[in-house]
């Protein structure tokens, strides 16, 4: 009896919850290795570039739309609205690409961190199985028209949506200079 009613638990429990279990473990250790292991812009030789009167100056006449049109929209959208249902793994486990746009996550993380997965891809801070279809640009996008592209994204934010990526950024920042 016991031994039944623990199988049918187990079942229920992993079905139901080993998506939201794998998201949060890819995030703790998707955050840790970034903000412990990886480089800030400024150590990288990159300009860290966040107010909004300096989108697209770091990319020295680089077209950041035609960037994110030509490697991103066909995934995230032309429109930065990214896939149906995103936050649903489809069945090969992997999650459909997230907006861009100020409905999704992408402001909620720091230019390290967003600098780091399109440069490295998805994999990079994915814990160990877990299938990611974000592709590494290095070798297809210099630093440059990475950012670039970023700063297009963020382009598109409102004011305050905006700030409040700068603000995670100016932290994130400080933190490491600690």
């Amino acid at each position: 009896m016991i031994f039944n009613f623990w199988a049918s638990f187990q079942r229920k429990f992993i079905s139901r919850y080993k998506v939201l279990l794998l998201a949060v473990t890819t995030i703790i250790a998707g955050s840790y290795f970034i903000f412990h292991d990886s480089k800030p812009f400024h150590q990288q030789g990159i300009a860290n570039t966040n107010s909004a009167s300096d989108i697209n100056s770091v990319s020295n006449g680089i077209s950041g739309e035609s960037l994110y049109l030509q490697n991103c929209a066909s995934c995230h959208g032309i429109t930065l609205e990214g896939e149906a249902n995103w936050r649903s793994p489809k069945e090969d486990g992997s999650l459909p690409a997230p907006p861009h746009n100020q409905d999704g996550h992408t402001w909620h993380h720091p230019d390290r961190l967003l600098f780091h997965i399109t440069k490295f891809g998805g994999t990079s801070i994915a814990p160990k199985g877990f299938n990611s279809n974000m592709p590494a640009f290095e070798g297809v996008l210099s630093d440059k028209e990475i950012i670039a592209a970023l700063e297009f994204i963020k382009s598109k934010w409102p004011n305050e949506i905006r700030q409040r990526q700068k603000n995670i950024t100016d932290k994130d920042t400080a933190a490491l200079s600690q």
